[in-house]
């Protein structure tokens, strides 16, 4: 007999619960601390998930104001080399028959214009010798900083990211849009950031830029800021992707001092990102 309405969709509602139940406990069976670590990030976000979008002062006009924060040049000479390098960025996912955007990455996002233009400026402009970023996906980010560096002939980037541990069929995905040509001033550190952020940073001893783009709880920004800002050198810029998600921005720049920041909104008016910077004295 076949079932079908109510009952045919509670079988497979409990086959898809299973089957789910399976890839939870085999994750703790293989990734036992970084299974730990995302379960508790993924409470968290539940628990904020009803009161987004939080709500911050930001503006679409922002990128003079990143200028003014950071005291650059104006007007920006970067501008016109990003668009050439975002029109190939999208002409290479295309091949792939992906693309930048929203929910991209296997419901994750890729970053977009405004937030990858504002990390290529920083990165021509500051001209900084060691970067760290949380967060892949498919690369966009890494690339438009990779892109800088080597432009700039100088710098290095570390990239921590823990790819979707229960979501499959992404890892050919990963990193995509980062030709192999960049790669040299690059280095992956695949993990959760409070299992590589630390001993990275300690690593280091200092750091120039930080760029966050993963898991946007205020348990999770709080960590790595604080851990960031401590081997930030004076001057130097912190880059928050989607920091309306969560109150973390708000009570770091109001709780640390030496702070000065900018909100800014992406191009589609969905999502805000900030920008932080580290007072030189």
């Amino acid at each position: 007999m076949r079932a079908t309405g109510t009952v045919g969709s509670a079988l497979r509602d409990g086959r898809a619960h299973a089957a789910y139940a399976l890839k939870v406990g085999r994750v703790f069976t293989e990734h036992p601390r970084e299974g730990l670590d995302r379960a508790r990030d993924v409470l968290a976000d539940r628990k904020e998930r009803h009161r987004r979008p939080f709500h911050y002062e930001a503006t679409s006009d922002w990128h003079r104001p990143l200028h003014d924060l950071f005291s650059l040049p104006w007007p920006c000479d970067a501008a016109a080399e990003f668009h050439g390098i975002w029109s190939t960025l999208v002409r290479d996912l295309s091949a792939r028959r992906l693309s930048p955007g929203r929910a991209t990455y296997g419901g994750w996002d890729d970053a977009g214009p405004a937030l990858a233009l504002a990390a290529y400026c920083l990165i021509r402009h500051l001209r900084p010798e060691r970067a760290v970023e949380t967060g892949v996906a498919h690369g966009v980010t890494t690339r438009f900083v990779l892109e800088g560096m080597e432009r700039n002939e100088a710098g290095v980037l570390w990239s921590i990211d823990l790819p979707p541990l229960i979501a499959s069929g992404l890892q050919d995905e990963f990193a995509v849009a980062v030709p192999d040509s960049l790669r040299d001033r690059w280095t992956v550190c695949l993990g959760s950031s409070r299992r590589r952020l630390p001993g990275l940073l300690e690593q280091l001893g200092s750091i120039d830029l930080f760029i966050h783009d993963s898991f946007h709880t205020e348990r999770n920004l709080r960590y790595e800021l604080d851990h960031a800002w401590d081997a930030l050198r004076p001057g130097g810029a912190v880059l928050v992707d989607d920091v309306d998600y969560n109150l973390g921005l708000r009570a770091f720049v109001d709780e640390v001092p030496g702070t000065s920041h900018l909100v800014a909104e992406h191009d589609d008016r969905q999502r805000l990102f900030g920008m932080i910077r580290k007072e030189p004295w």
